[in-house]
């Protein structure tokens, strides 16, 4: 396993992506930066576009899907996404490829599960990987999480979980009151505190490591998330270490 690796590229309002390795065949999940800042970011782990077998959107919002079309024309990739993301997304010229919550599918040696998650999109999914005996689950923009959500993520190695918001940040911020309600609603953003009930409710004896995704840039902070997470994870700290990812900046790579 140990040619497998995840980098985040970027994560947050600004964009979203993240490299997945599992030594033959390489994925982004998201592609919310320009394609010239995700040349520029694969490229501080060495790798070359050409390398990427397939652009996988989690839904259709723009900090998700900005440079998708472009890079995968660029670049010869292909698009992967539900219909409904897909329709909402650009992907003129690209060869794109509809994906459904109730089926898994295989891209090179990496097996992808993505699962529906509740959020203001037309189709958004959630992921769960497995390459080379390793398991990723990365979630990020989900206002709750379900039963479903908690089984499809049980048993990872390495969690990736969104932590967007301290309520009372929120709360006490100057976001106006509909912005506020939308992003605590349970089609909005996932608090410190149900990040850390999720991660509470899914980690195991596999799990080794958290990484905490789409930190909001004016209502939470890397140490509030963290220790929010910690909190509830409680007894499964001494083995298992939390990344909050900066808002914005590149983290990792992890290793599985």
């Amino acid at each position: 396993m140990h040619d497998s690796f995840v980098a985040v590229l970027s994560s947050g309002s600004c964009g979203n992506s993240t490299f997945v390795s599992a030594s033959e065949t390489s994925l982004l999940i998201d592609a919310g930066l320009s394609c010239r800042e995700l040349e520029r970011r694969l490229a501080i782990y060495g790798i070359e576009p050409q390398q990427i077998e397939g652009v996988l959107l989690t839904h259709e919002h723009t900090d998700h899907n900005r440079g998708a079309r472009r890079f995968c024309k660029m670049h010869g990739v292909s698009l992967f996404g539900t219909a409904g993301t897909l329709a909402l997304t650009p992907h003129e010229d690209v060869n794109s490829i509809v994906i459904s919550d109730r089926e898994s599918l295989a891209i090179g040696s990496i097996s992808v599960r993505p699962f529906p998650v509740n959020h203001l999109a037309a189709e958004p999914v959630a992921f769960s990987l497995t390459l080379n005996g390793a398991k990723v689950s990365i979630a990020s923009d989900l206002g709750c999480f379900t039963e479903r959500v908690v089984r499809e993520m049980k048993c990872s190695n390495l969690l990736m979980v969104e932590a967007n918001y301290d309520e009372e940040m929120l709360r006490n911020g100057n976001y106006p009151g509909f912005l506020k309600r939308a992003i605590m609603s349970d089609h909005g953003h996932l608090s410190n505190y149900d990040a850390g009930n999720l991660c509470a409710s899914t980690a195991s004896d596999a799990s080794k490591e958290i990484v905490l995704l789409h930190l909001s840039k004016d209502n939470n902070s890397s140490e509030v998330a963290k220790d929010a997470v910690c909190d509830s994870i409680g007894e499964l700290m001494p083995r298992m270490s939390v990344v909050p990812v900066e808002h914005g900046l590149h983290a990792g790579p992890f290793k599985l």
